[in-house]
């Protein structure tokens, strides 16, 4: 099993020994990762600028994608993230 399925987040949170609330998923796939985390209730981030970023029209690393776009795109997935960013660096 894998994500989006909610058993890999509840493991996880087990091993670590946190609770949901401590919790955020940070992603860029709708399917995967928020599905994954709305299943599990955890707080997610949904990164534009990855694997979903040609749907959304995005060309250029860090572009802000418009939100009707990121709302349809979620409908579409049924997957609904917590907060919405153009990228993720460490």
């Amino acid at each position: 099993m894998g994500k989006p399925d909610k058993i890999i987040y509840k493991s996880s949170m087990e091993m670590a020994a946190v609770d949901a609330s401590d919790c955020i998923t940070v992603g860029d796939s709708l399917h995967h990762d928020i599905k994954g985390a709305n299943a599990a209730e955890i707080a997610s981030a949904f990164i534009t600028g990855g694997i979903q970023a040609t749907e959304l029209r995005l060309t250029k690393f860090g572009e802000v994608a418009d939100d009707d776009s990121v709302h349809a795109l979620a409908s579409k997935n049924n997957a609904y993230p917590t907060y919405v960013l153009p990228s993720f660096t460490w």
